[in-house]
């Protein structure tokens, strides 16, 4: 009788209550709402319009302009990954390969895009400038993997030694540091403007970046010998952090080589 008793009960509840399970429902949506996800969190492609693509000239601008919010991401990296290398911890490393998720998105967004762009019927300007938007991208992306891949294990490697990084190194690494976060910046705005100032301001680099190279590495080399702990250790990371500097500028300058390549019609 118990048992009797306790599933009538149950039964009766069940079809009590399930007129009100619309009304139950809007209420928890009330008590717990969704919170919206942020740009930061989810991020789609804002300017690549569909209903363009029959016009090619303002779908390829369109493609420029979602270039640029890639490379806005790209830029964030870069500029927040020297400090968080040098002194971050790893909690900050791992924000910046967040935010290359975010950029892989993007990415394969514009690529796809101009694969239906390609398809479409392109004067031969076009089809240059197709091509050069795409190698663009491309190198955009390869500079987010170095950040990603490289510079973060970087960081990660320097925290898991117990690698300080004397004053005076900091300094001269930040300095390199922002010659090619400049040198990027400029590329993404040539690309972006298809502006052939920008790019040739980012190829002219090259004797600046061998300088700055040569300055950090001069200063490894008369610092390897200083009385400081782990003093091999942070040499091998130091110089590796330069040499991933040096990789950042040839894909910014193979980025604005696409712009002045196709200026001259190659």
């Amino acid at each position: 009788q118990i048992a009797n008793a306790h599933t009538i009960f149950n039964v009766a509840n069940t079809f009590i209550f399930i007129g009100f399970t619309t009304l139950i429902a809007r209420l928890v949506e009330w008590l717990v709402p969704d919170k919206p996800l942020s740009e930061e969190q989810v991020i789609k492609p804002k300017y690549l319009d569909e209903d363009l693509l029959s016009t090619p000239s303002l779908a390829l601008d369109m493609v420029r302009r979602e270039i640029r919010r890639m490379g806005n991401q790209v830029h964030e990296m870069l500029a927040a990954v020297m400090p968080a290398i040098l002194t971050g911890n790893e909690a900050k490393l791992l924000e910046i390969q967040e935010v290359d998720e975010r950029v892989d998105t993007l990415h394969a967004e514009i690529v796809v895009y101009l694969g239906k762009v390609s398809g479409m019927e392109l004067r031969e300007k076009q089809s240059r400038e197709l091509v050069q938007l795409m190698d663009a991208v491309n190198d955009l992306e390869n500079i987010g993997d170095v950040i990603e891949m490289n510079l973060v294990e970087l960081g990660l490697r320097r925290i898991d030694k117990g690698v300080a990084v004397s004053r005076a190194t900091q300094v001269v690494l930040s300095d390199f540091h922002h010659v090619v976060l400049d040198a990027v910046s400029a590329a993404i705005e040539s690309v972006a403007d298809d502006d052939a100032d920008a790019a040739a301001s980012v190829i002219n680099m090259k004797k600046e970046i061998k300088r700055a190279s040569n300055s950090t590495a001069a200063h490894e080399a008369r610092r390897l010998v200083a009385n400081e702990p782990n003093r091999i250790e942070a040499y091998t990371i130091e110089m590796d952090i330069t040499e991933k500097l040096q990789r950042i500028y040839y894909f910014a300058r193979r980025m604005a080589r696409t712009v002045t390549d196709t200026k001259e019609g190659r």
